[in-house]
Order: C-alpha cells, then sequence, then structure tokens
C-alpha cells in the first residue's frame, strides 16, 4: 500500500508555541503523553499506550545511524502525534495546512513534531517522518525544497528499497527525470517514493556520504555539490541502476 507523505512547516516563535500548536486537536486526548529518552507521544482517539511500544522500538534501532548518517550531533525531544480516526486526522489537517491530502499517513507538523494516522506499518512511518526531522535539522530550508530530495532522503534512511526489477517502468528503461520525481504529489505522481532509495544510493555509492550531506545543505544543487549537470546524474544513475540490479540478467 502507498502511504503519502506531505510536510508543513510553520513559523515558529518559541518552542513553547510549537508544543501549543501540536496539542490544540480534534481528536480526544486518552492520557497524559508517554516518554521515551527521544520522544513524547500524544494519542488520540481511544489508542492504548501499548501502540507507542513497536515504535519506540523502530525508532531506537534507527536513531543513532540516522543522525550519523546526516552528521546531526544531537536532537531534541520529538513529539509524535498518533490519531486512530481518519476524519480527525484529516479535520486537523485542514485546519493545520489549510489543505486535505486523503489517503495520506503522516507529516510533519512545526520542526519537531510527527503527526501520523494509525494504519499499515506505522512503525516504519514514523522512521521516514523522523528522516525529515533529522533532515530538516542539517538544513530547515530542506523541506520539500526539492521535493525529490527530500524524499529521496527519507526513503533511504528508512530503508524504503524497492527492487529495480519490480518496478515495471524501470525494468522497461523508462527512468523518470528529476523534473517528473520533483512534481507536486498532488498531481498524482509518486515516483519518487518508489525509486527514492535508489537516488540517494547512486549519489553515496558513486560519490560519498559527504556528499550526500552536502546536497542536503545546498538544497540538491546537483552542478555545486556532484560537479555534473542535471542530464548527466539522471544518465549516471540510469547506467548505475541497470549495472548494478540489472546486468547478467
Amino acid at each position: 500500500m502507498f502511504y503519502l507523505r506531505v510536510f508543513f512547516l510553520m513559523a515558529v516563535t518559541s518552542p513553547l508555541f510549537l508544543i501549543i500548536s501540536c496539542n490544540n486537536n480534534t481528536g480526544t486526548l486518552n492520557t497524559e503523553p508517554t516518554e521515551s529518552d527521544h520522544f513524547t507521544f500524544s494519542l488520540y482517539d481511544g489508542l492504548p499506550n501499548s501502540i507507542t511500544t513497536s515504535i519506540i522500538n523502530e525508532m531506537n534501532n534507527n536513531y543513532d545511524r540516522i543522525l550519523n548518517d546526516l552528521n546531526v550531533p544531537s536532537l531534541q525531544k520529538t513529539k509524535i502525534e498518533i490519531w486512530d480516526d481518519e476524519a480527525h486526522f484529516q479535520n486537523d489537517m485542514k485546519r493545520d495546512l489549510g489543505v486535505n491530502y486523503p489517503g495520506s499517513s503522516g507529516y510533519i507538523y512545526g520542526l519537531n513534531c510527527i503527526r501520523l494516522l494509525n494504519r499499515g506499518n506505522i512503525a516504519h512511518n514514523a522512521v521516514h517522518e523522523f528522516a525529515h526531522i533529522v533532515s530538516l535539522n542539517v538544513n530547515n530550508n530542506f523541506a520539500n525544497n526539492p521535493r525529490w530530495f527530500w524524499e529521496a532522503v527519507a526513503t533511504y534512511e528508512s530503508g524504503e528499497f524497492n527492487n529495480p526489477k519490480n518496478i515495471s517502468y524501470l525494468a522497461a528503461g523508462n527512468y523518470p527525470t528529476i523534473a517528473e520525481l520533483n512534481s507536486n504529489f498532488n498531481s498524482g505522481n509518486y515516483k519518487i517514493y518508489e525509486v527514492g532509495y535508489l537516488l540517494s544510493e547512486y549519489i553515496i555509492d558513486t560519490w560519498s556520504k559527504i556528499s550526500y550531506v552536502n546536497m542536503i545543505k545546498q538544497n540538491a544543487n546537483i552542478e555545486s555539490v556532484l560537479g555534473i549537470t542535471t542530464q548527466q546524474f539522471e544518465a549516471g544513475w540510469k547506467n548505475f541502476v541497470m549495472t548494478k540490479y540489472f546486468a547478467g540478467g
């Protein structure tokens, strides 16, 4: 199943303002927030505290690695809000983002708040959104800027690998352009979630993890960071994938 992810970054004047904005939600807050070393949870719509166990385990398993990958030495505690009622989840999204994204399962609100709908593999979805949070600590102007690399980083860091042999358009030799991958998700083009891991892998394997982080810092300025044109990058990525995953049949 595909899970659409969206991002909204509000103007934050103080940490207190951010916390208040996160808690003013439609669903009924079950109990006092549950906390772990790195995360604070707020649960709505009758969700039990036990739902946080798998999320905490998955996040802890990836926490240090993601921070190390992106060269972020430390991070303030991240707030995670979870709804069980999709109508409540969508109502609060509409109120705070000004738009609804039907079918979405999570998004970032503010600088350190993850909002999730209790659907699918919620622990994995939380790791994807957390990768977005960490990348903002590398460059606070990185959110969807550009979208293709914003999602490429999150899909790579959350381990969302899709075998290219199982992606029909790649198997047919039809590789999407950066412009296509950068199109707004409202256009219905979700290919970046399928190939984002491969794009990050190409950068890391061909250049380095330092270049990968510098791409975040410089908003995916391919020519400045990697020293090639976008067209050369696209051709090189295609050759990388074909050589690594399709050579030899």
